[in-house]
């Protein structure tokens, strides 16, 4: 490899199988043939004619000879750009106890980030956490033994003030963004997940060695990427943004639990990637200000090295109303189309 030639342009260049030596890129008879797209090759994912545009595959350990209530396989759901492209992989995390439907639509049926980031050229995979019961394999024996771990799905009496719906369920703001007339499509996607109980704080609490070992595997497969998460999904986001900055070519943290705030892991992340933050309305009425100004710290840290980092504050913006979910507000297309175009400057 030439000296001239960085790393992640090598391993955009060349695919290499980095997988092999990673746990989690499984072959069909490690997850039992239930999948056919599971042996497609890193970095290529990349479609020639007759590769589908659309569909799942797994990543993550599938050991359950420990005691672990959950292994560590994940459900990765992706689309393609119709024709071949040499933009960006982008990967999308969502937030604890929310799956890939927060990136694939809206419950008033509107196009999601998904087929946003894919018209504009990206292939999307969407990673839906081992915790998450529609994802991982959950061992019911040892959760039934547990002391501590449980099962958990939000209520949407508790989701609607945290995300920024509104003061009190059925009370929306007057500008809210969200499609609150159709918020039953919403908690019907909900997901039960693994709950481990506090303990950790911060991005420690839920960058599980499992997620973090699956989301790591991901990033192998498909090679160098845009790294886009969710809320909590920050744990494991910026915990792998470490760990192989070589794969992660900028980072989009929307709303993000767990933003780091000390300069040298902040210059870890991506190997001094651009990094963007993205904030809604509301912050303070949802007790997040403190999240806020984390990211808001790690954004300027970030701009010391990169010019390109920011925050998104988009009330700053004049743009009211904006919530937690805004991957599917009634001007999700907007933003989507900010971040986008970020990505390619």
């Amino acid at each position: 490899m030439s000296s001239g030639i960085s790393r992640k342009a090598f391993l955009r260049a060349t695919g290499v199988a980095l997988a092999a030596t990673i746990a989690g890129c499984n072959s069909i008879a490690d997850n039992g043939g239930s999948n056919t797209d599971t042996q497609l090759s890193p970095q290529s994912e990349q479609q020639n004619e007759d590769s589908p545009t659309f569909g799942n595959f797994y990543v993550g350990n599938t050991d359950t000879s420990s005691s672990t209530v959950i292994d560590g396989r994940a459900e990765v759901v992706y689309t393609r750009p119709d024709t071949a492209t040499d933009k960006s992989p982008v990967v999308m995390v969502p937030g604890l106890g929310l799956s890939p439907y927060i990136y694939r639509t809206t419950p008033d049926g509107r196009r999601g980030w998904m087929e946003y980031f894919a018209e504009a050229g990206h292939p999307v995979y969407v990673f839906n956490p081992p915790r998450n019961v529609d994802s991982g394999g959950l061992d019911t024996g040892t959760l039934q033994n547990s002391d501590s771990a449980s099962l958990s799905r939000w209520s949407i009496d508790r989701a609607w003030p945290t995300w920024g719906f509104g003061p009190e369920v059925g009370d929306p703001y007057e500008d809210v963004r969200y499609p609150v007339e159709s918020v039953d499509q919403l908690v019907a996607s909900f997901p039960a997940y693994v709950s481990t109980g506090g303990g950790g704080g911060g991005r420690s609490r839920f960058a599980s060695p499992q997620e973090t070992a699956a989301l790591e595997a991901l990033l192998n497969r498909v090679g160098p990427s845009v790294l886009l998460v969710h809320s909590a999904g920050g744990g494991s986001g910026f915990a792998v943004a470490q760990a192989v900055p070589d794969l992660v070519e900028r980072i989009v943290a929307v709303e993000p639990v767990g933003a780091p705030t000390d300069p040298q892991t902040v210059a870890e992340m991506g190997g001094d990637a651009p990094f963007m933050g993205v904030y809604g309305d509301y912050v303070d009425e949802r007790g997040q200000a403190g999240r806020k100004e984390a990211t808001q710290t790690t954004a300027d840290l970030a701009e010391e090295t990169n010019p390109a980092s920011t925050l998104l504050s988009l009330p700053d913006e004049g743009i009211s109303g904006n919530t937690h979910l805004m991957m599917q507000d009634d001007n999700n297309g907007e933003i989507a189309n900010r971040i986008i175009t970020w990505i390619g400057d």
